[in-house]
Order: structure tokens, then C-alpha cells, then sequence
């Protein structure tokens, strides 16, 4: 600790000698000079470390004793500020400047922070204050946070509560919206449930409401399957009042789809070489400085780009991207039967892998794979099983 403070203090190594030094020494102690590390030389002679603001108090005690002081050593930060940082003007300019840059840009809002959203997503957030005059860069003293989290909660009305407060260059928004309605609630709306297309009803699983379709039915698009009227009946089985009910159910329907996919024997094929070539790039907003030369064809071209972040929300006008050259030949080749067969059969399994995972059943695929002298051509029918029922108003009389 002593040698950081005498570095950030500044300190001059003095040789002091003449007929007088106990005197020397009893003054500086009644001023307040601090003298470390006195060492005796010889007679009449002795050498001490002093502190620079120190050194300029000696002269007094100096002249009332007549010792000769000599300077044997400077150094620290004040000693090098007046020596070589007069000489470099342009450091101490930079530094000053450097200083003075630092204190600006501390008064500003480098970083805007919204936590507790869900359905306000947080860009679409930024934008309302973006159009507040509330962005990055801005100075802190023109952010009302009261005023600010009032205008969240008014413009917002999924908002019911915000606190918006300046965490040094951070301006953090703490949001809270309204809870999801309660099931019961949403499906309070009396209504039917409709076909969406045409099929062969396998099984209906009514949780509200009257089935009017059963499993083996054939149905349109459009046709009723379950009711959210309610008949009311009375002891002698007529209609005593209707009540109305919000329809709810699992119904799923068979329905064939068609398959058809056709491609020719004859392709092209690229085959890599293994030789390889990356570059970089830097972008400007619109501009673009290339670090690569571009190859010529026979090249597949692949890039990333990264853009330049100040923080999580804040994204700078500067792009980073890497490029990737990789050299291919291209021939001409012909599947053979069984490799045309086999490419048929992986792009139908691609097919059917995605009506899984749409939720729907298949339970028969009468898909067939002809191979004729050029084409391979795949057609048929898959039977499907899927969900239905879509809601519609109850039609009262």
C-alpha cells in the first residue's frame, strides 16, 4: 500500500547535509513535513524520502537552517505527468479528452432492460419506446420513470403493473400482465362443433354437449357433429326449455389423401473435391469491405454473419461475417432401379413423418413405386386419422 501511494503521490530522494541538520529535522517534524527512510552517509550528511506536496514546504525550514538539499531521485505519477507529459502533448491531449469522454458517456442510457413480459414481446416493447423518444444513447436526465411506467400501463392495457427505474447506464423495465382467463371462463360462449371436411366418423368422446353424428357416419364439410343445444324435457317427453352449452368434444374422422410424386432417372450429381477456402467480411449498415477474393464457379458459398451487440437489446451498426468456399464437380448420372426405388421410398417415409407429426394416424398406405425407362413415379393413398370439430355459434331460435 505504501508503494502504490507514493506512486500516486509522487516522491523525491533528497541528500541533505550541513552544520544544522538535528534542527532540520526537529522543524520539518513541527510542520508536518513526513520524512521516511532517513539514512545517515557520513558526517554532516544524511538522505531522506519526502512526498512531493512535502518537497515544496522545505524551502522555509531550509533557509532559517542553511543545509544544502540535493535532489537524488524523483519519481511517480505527478513527477512523470510534469516532465514527459508535457512533452507528449498529444498523450495528455488523449488522455484529457479520453477523460472527458468517459464522464459523457456515463450520463446516457447504454442498455434498456424488460423482464416479466410474455405476450408483450420485448422488441415490440423497445419500438413503443423508440417512438417515446426513449432509446439508447440518450441522456439520463431526460427519462422520467414515473411518467414513463404511467404511459407503459396506459398504452398496454395487458399491462397492469411496471416499474421503470436507472441502474447507471442501465434503464431497467420490471413488467407484470394480466393472468390467462380461467378455462371455465373462456369457454363460457354457447356453441356447436362443425366438420372441417368431408369423412367417415371412427370415434366421437363428448365431453359437453349431444352427439349428433356416431362412429361409422359419413360427414361433409360444414355438417353438425355436436350440439351445444341442450333439450330440457318434462314428464310426458316434450321440450320444456332449451339451455345452451359450449361444445366440447374429441372427434376423429378417416379420410383418404392422395400421393403423387414423379422424378426423372437422370440428374446431377456434385461431388466435393475436400478443397476448401474461407474469407471475411466487415458490413456498415449498406457498406460492405471484403477480405476474400471470390472463387470462380464449381464453388458452393456458404456464410455467417455476426452482428456487433453493445449489450442484449443494444445491436451496433457493424457486422462481422465469415465465408466458406467448398469446390465440387457436377456429373451427370442415372439411378438405377433399385436406387430410384429407394429414393422413392425415403421421400414417402419424409411424407408421412410429417403428417405424424401433425397428429394424424395413418392406417393404410396404398401407395405403389413404378420405375419406367426415365421417370420414377409414386402414387396412391394414404388413409388418414385426424381431429375435427371446428366451434361455431349456437344457432338460437
Amino acid at each position: 500500500m505504501g508503494k502504490l501511494l507514493r506512486f500516486l503521490y509522487g516522491y523525491v530522494i533528497l541528500g541533505i547535509e550541513g552544520e544544522q541538520l538535528g534542527r532540520f529535522l526537529n522543524l520539518c517534524r513541527n510542520r508536518g513535513i513526513f520524512m521516511e527512510k532517513i539514512s545517515y552517509i557520513d558526517e554532516g550528511r544524511i538522505q531522506t524520502c519526502v512526498s512531493v506536496r512535502d518537497y515544496f514546504k522545505l524551502r522555509p525550514v531550509r533557509n532559517k537552517t542553511g543545509v544544502h538539499i540535493k535532489i537524488l531521485k524523483k519519481g511517480g505519477l505527478p513527477v512523470w505527468w510534469m516532465i514527459r507529459g508535457r512533452k507528449k502533448k498529444a498523450f495528455a491531449a488523449g488522455l484529457l479528452l479520453g477523460g472527458i469522454l468517459v464522464l459523457f458517456l456515463s450520463g446516457r442510457i447504454w442498455n434498456i432492460q424488460v423482464s416479466g413480459n410474455i405476450k408483450n414481446s420485448t422488441p415490440e416493447i423497445l419500438k413503443y419506446l423508440e417512438k417515446e423518444e426513449i432509446v439508447h444513447g440518450m441522456s439520463k436526465k431526460k427519462v422520467n420513470c414515473t411518467q414513463l411506467a404511467a404511459s407503459v400501463r396506459k398504452d398496454f392495457p395487458d399491462i397492469t403493473w411496471v416499474s421503470a427505474r436507472i441502474t447507471g447506464c442501465k434503464l431497467i423495465l420490471d413488467i407484470k400482465e394480466k393472468e390467462e382467463l380461467q378455462a371455465a371462463e373462456k369457454n363460457s360462449m354457447p356453441c356447436d362443433l362443425e366438420a372441417e371436411q368431408k369423412g367417415k366418423i371412427v370415434r366421437i368422446i363428448a365431453r359437453a354437449g349431444v352427439p349428433v353424428k356416431k362412429p361409422g357416419d359419413t360427414c361433409d364439410a360444414g355438417d353438425l357433429l355436436v350440439s351445444g343445444e341442450l333439450h330440457i324435457m318434462n314428464d310426458n317427453q316434450e321440450i320444456q326449455r332449451r339451455e345452451y352449452v359450449h361444445a366440447d368434444a374429441d372427434i376423429y374422422i378417416s379420410h383418404p389423401v392422395f400421393y403423387h410424386r414423379e422424378f426423372p432417372l437422370k440428374h446431377r450429381e456434385r461431388e466435393m473435391t475436400g478443397k476448401t477456402e474461407a474469407g471475411f467480411y466487415l458490413k456498415a449498415g449498406a457498406w460492405y469491405l471484403e477480405l476474400f477474393h471470390v472463387p470462380k464457379s464449381n464453388w458452393r458459398i456458404s456464410s455467417a454473419e455476426y452482428p456487433l451487440y453493445l449489450n442484449e437489446n443494444f445491436s451496433l451498426p457493424l457486422s462481422v461475417g465469415k465465408v466458406d468456399f467448398q469446390e465440387y464437380r457436377e456429373s451427370v448420372k442415372v439411378y438405377t432401379p433399385a436406387e430410384a426405388r429407394s429414393q422413392a421410398e425415403l421421400c414417402l417415409r419424409t411424407y408421412m413423418k410429417k403428417l405424424l407429426e401433425e397428429g394424424k394416424e395413418i392406417t393404410d398406405n396404398r401407395v405403389t413405386i413404378r420405375v419406367t425407362d426415365s421417370a420414377c413415379i409414386s402414387s396412391g393413398v394414404l388413409e388418414i386419422v385426424e381431429k375435427t370439430g371446428k366451434e361455431v355459434p349456437c344457432e338460437k331460435p
